[in-house]
């Protein structure tokens, strides 16, 4: 499948996401954040341990998760989020409520302004939410075609030995069985272990 084709795609599923309405947007953002507070709350101690979570920082017509950022925080959790560079690597710094932000120099979006660290930080977190457009039943993502979390997903075995649960919270409607081959996967793609839905709540996939 050509850049072109893949990129057709892509500005297809950003088209879908406003299409769904800001209202239906938060409804299912609500229940995204209700359903992944209650399961990390429901963890083993030994796959909490760390009390670290990464996650993105909504954006446009994402998922919204600042309601559970806000409630992971309260209870203790590190939440660290992405900064995004212009030769498509990732940094990371902490966020917290009230975190001072300023614009970041790739888009319109604002970024907590604190120190930055290397992927090594989020390697030993519990969780790491990894955004998408789209998923599949294999765990199979459709990123928005920077690559940068093809490349940290590429390096967390490298970081360490206990590697993260990656997980994918998306809009119900983006959300696929493996066969329908919705989008295409390629050699270098690396799986999530889970994808989020408020309908389908939780699939573990692999």
């Amino acid at each position: 499948m050509s850049t072109e084709t893949k990129d057709q795609l892509r500005q297809q599923f950003f088209n879908q996401r406003k299409e769904l309405g800001g209202q239906e947007r938060q409804r299912q953002s609500d229940l995204l954040c209700r359903l992944l507070l209650e399961w990390y709350g429901g963890l083993e101690p030994a796959q909490r341990s760390a009390k670290k979570i990464a996650l993105t920082i909504r954006f446009g017509t994402e998922p919204d998760t600042d309601p559970l950022m806000r409630a992971l925080h309260d209870d203790g959790v590190e939440i660290w989020v992405p900064i995004s560079h212009a030769d498509r690597s990732m940094s990371w710094t902490q966020w917290y409520p009230d975190v001072p932000m300023e614009k970041s120099k790739l888009g319109p979006i604002q970024e907590p302004t604190g120190e930055r660290f290397g992927p090594e930080v989020v390697a030993d977190a519990d969780v790491i939410s990894v955004p998408a457009l789209a998923a599949d039943t294999a765990g199979y993502r459709l990123g928005k075609g920077g690559g940068y979390y093809d490349r940290l997903l590429a390096a967390l075995p490298e970081l360490s030995d206990d590697a993260p649960l990656l997980i994918t919270p998306l809009f119900n409607h983006e959300f696929f069985a493996a066969n329908v081959e919705a989008f295409p996967v390629e050699a270098h793609d690396l799986p999530v272990q889970a994808v989020v839905t408020a309908e389908n709540g939780i699939v573990w996939v692999q």
